[in-house]
């Protein structure tokens, strides 16, 4: 198994941070300012919960990273936090998802799961990270399933 000279993080692309950080407060503002109107037909009234849950998911979502280091895995950020040794790891798997065959990948550590998903990293990233798994884990920790899509997938 190889060293990881440095940690790496990954976290979602700075343009989508942008979007989030720009329609975040925007929604907020536009939920709030909607309680503020006297007329407001009891239909809308609905919608501010909604608003304001889609515009505090989109300020959670950039703060979510992936921090992979010599020792260990960490995934902060979220309302589920993941922290784990190299040698906690007992399998890893990948599959196939959605309209657009979005590859996902399944850390299996424990009796816990960290699930990676291509959409969230993109290409590039998706694919150093899966690297750095097969640098620090054992070759027979992989499934079939995985070693089937990695091949298809590079």
């Amino acid at each position: 198994m190889k060293q990881i000279l440095t940690e790496e993080i990954f976290s979602s692309p700075q343009w989508l941070k942008i979007i989030c950080y720009f329609f975040g407060p925007l929604l907020i503002v536009t939920g709030f300012g909607l309680l503020m109107q006297k007329d407001l037909p009891k239909e809308i009234i609905f919608l501010v919960p909604i608003l304001l849950l889609i515009a505090v998911s989109m300020l959670m979502y950039t703060r979510l990273k992936l921090i992979i280091s010599n020792t260990n895995i960490r995934f902060t950020g979220g309302l589920k936090r993941h922290q784990f040794l190299w040698t906690d790891i007992t399998g890893i798997d990948m599959k196939i998802v959605g309209k657009y065959q979005t590859p996902v990948c399944t850390v299996y550590y424990g009796k816990k799961s960290l699930e990676l998903h291509r959409g969230f990293y993109l290409k590039g990233n998706f694919n150093r990270i899966l690297s750095l798994l097969e640098m620090k884990t054992a070759p027979e920790l992989f499934t079939e399933q995985y070693q089937a899509i990695r091949r298809q997938i590079n």
